[in-house]
C-alpha cells in the first residue's frame, strides 16, 4: 500500500482498513505523529498501559533481536483480545526487523494478532523503513506534515464543536494567526482555550468564543511580541524590530507564527488601503476591518496606511509568500528565513 495522502489519511484514521496489520506514522511534525499513532493504537487497545495487550519496543530491542517484532504481533494475549505493538524509531536501526515483519505479513507466514504502530521522525524517501511500508500489501505509511492554517482552523472548530462551543469568525482568525505549525502545541493551546470557556457539562456562560477569550488565554507575552515585531517592520524601525524579534524568540514564538503575524498585518493594511482607494477615509477604512483596529492603535495604523502605497503592499505580500515557501521546503533554518523577511519588510517601509 502506498503512502496515504490528503483526505485518505482522515478516512483511514476514522476507519482503518482491517487488512492492514502494520502502520508507519512519520514526518517532521512529531506532535502530530504521536497523536495519530496513539489514535490508531487505542482503536485496538484502549488502555495503552495494559501489560498484556500493549507493548513498546525500542531501536535497541529490534537491533538485538530483528525477529522480535514479528514474534510479538503474532503472539496470543494471556488476557485475550488483540494486541498492539508500538515502536519508536529514530532512524534505520529497526529496518531489518520491519523488513522481516512486512515480508512475513505479505507472504502469510506471520498471522497478526493485532496491530504494529511504528512512530518515525522525518524519514527521507530513501529510508529503508519508509520504503518497506510503502511497498507492502498489508502495511501502510501515514505521513505527518506541519499544519497549514486550514488544518488549525479545522482542528479548532472540531474541538470547540465537541464541547458545544462556536468560534466568532474574528476570534478564529486571531487564533490561527497566533498558533504556529506544531500540531501538538496547537492542540494544547486550543484545549487550554476550551477549558477557559468551560466544558459543556459544567458551563454556565456563553457558548461563543470571542476575540477577548483568545486574547485572555493565548495572546500572552508571545503574542504581544509578535504584534510588536509586525508593527515595527511595517513602521520601518529596524532597531525596534530587532528587540521585538528577540522578545518573540525568548517567549517561545515559532518562526511560522511570526511569519503569519507579518502576513496578517500586511493583509489588513492592504484591505484598508483598498477601502481608501474606493473613497473611504482612513478612519472609515479601519472600522470596516474585521476585527476593526483598536482605538489605541488607530493613529499608528493610519500612519502606516499613508506610508505604504498599494504597489508596495502587494510586493510585501509576495515576498512573505516566498519566505513561507522557502521556510517549509528548502530545509534551511526557518528562523533565519523569517527574520530576514521581517528585516526586508522594514527596509521596504523606510
Amino acid at each position: 500500500m502506498t503512502a496515504l495522502k490528503g483526505r485518505a489519511i482522515k478516512a483511514f484514521l476514522a476507519a482503518p482498513d482491517p487488512q492492514i496489520a502494520a502502520i508507519l506514522v512519520y514526518g517532521p511534525d512529531l506532535g502530530l505523529v504521536r497523536e495519530r499513532a496513539e489514535t490508531l493504537a487505542r482503536r485496538v487497545v484502549e488502555d495503552l498501559k495494559d501489560p498484556f495487550n500493549a507493548i513498546e519496543l525500542t531501536d535497541a530491542d529490534l537491533k538485538d533481536e530483528p525477529g522480535r517484532l514479528a514474534d510479538e504481533i503474532a503472539a496470543l494475549s494471556f488476557a485475550g483480545g488483540e494486541r498492539v505493538v508500538r515502536v519508536r524509531t529514530a532512524g534505520e536501526a529497526g529496518a531489518k526487523a520491519v523488513a522481516a515483519l512486512i515480508d512475513g505479513l505479505d507472504a502469510g507466514h506471520v498471522k497478526a494478532n493485532g496491530l504494529v504502530v511504528v512512530e518515525g521522525g522525518d524519514l527521507s524517501p530513501r529510508s529503508g523503513v519508509r520504503k518497506a511500508f510503502e511497498k507492502a500489501k498489508r502495511a501502510a505509511a501515514l505521513p505527518c506534515y506541519a499544519d497549514a492554517p486550514a488544518d488549525i482552523r479545522s482542528m479548532a472548530t472540531e474541538s470547540a464543536h465537541a464541547e458545544n462551543l462556536r468560534f466568532e469568525e474574528d476570534a478564529l482568525d486571531l487564533l490561527v494567526s497566533v498558533l504556529g505549525d506544531d500540531h501538538g502545541l496547537s492542540r494544547a493551546e486550543i484545549e487550554k482555550l476550551i477549558l477557559y470557556k468551560g466544558l459543556a457539562s459544567a458551563r454556565t456562560g456563553s457558548d461563543r468564543i470571542s476575540v477577548a477569550d483568545v486574547n485572555a488565554t493565548l495572546v500572552d507575552g508571545r503574542g504581544a511580541a509578535l504584534d510588536d515585531a509586525a508593527e515595527a517592520a511595517a513602521d520601518g524601525s529596524a532597531k525596534t524590530l530587532s528587540l521585538a524579534l528577540y522578545r518573540a524568540q525568548s517567549a517561545g514564538a515559532s518562526p511560522i507564527s511570526l511569519l503569519r503575524t507579518l502576513q496578517r498585518h500586511i493583509t489588513r493594511l492592504k484591505a484598508a488601503k483598498s477601502y481608501m482607494d474606493g473613497g473611504d477615509t482612513a478612519a472609515a477604512a479601519m472600522k470596516k476591518l474585521r476585527p476593526p483596529v483598536f482605538f489605541a492603535a488607530q493613529r499608528s495604523f493610519e500612519r502606516r496606511l499613508h506610508k505604504w502605497p498599494m504597489r508596495k503592499l502587494e510586493a510585501a505580500e509576495r515576498m512573505l509568500v516566498e519566505a513561507e515557501l522557502q521556510a517549509k521546503t528548502t530545509g534551511a533554518p526557518q528562523r533565519e528565513i523569517v527574520e530576514r523577511a521581517a528585516m526586508r519588510l522594514s527596509m521596504m517601509a523606510s
